[in-house]
């Protein structure tokens, strides 16, 4: 799984800080196939029924240092 985070701190006077971060997970949001169907002559012959992973996520935060 693909993942993209960032964070950026501010100082707001001597001994004050924040923090700002963003976390992704699957940044890309590329699927994973799942194994296509192998029963012969069966309805879902060659059809992927699904795929292995999650969508993308993201989850936001702030921090505050005094």
């Amino acid at each position: 799984m693909k993942w993209f985070a960032f964070s950026k701190e501010f100082v707001i006077r001597e001994g004050m800080k924040l923090q700002v971060r963003g976390e992704f997970f699957n940044f890309t949001n590329a699927p994973r196939f799942n194994v296509p169907g192998t029963l012969f002559g069966g309805t879902s012959f060659g059809l992927v029924p699904s795929t292995l992973n999650t969508p993308r996520h993201t989850q936001i935060g702030l921090r505050f240092e005094f």
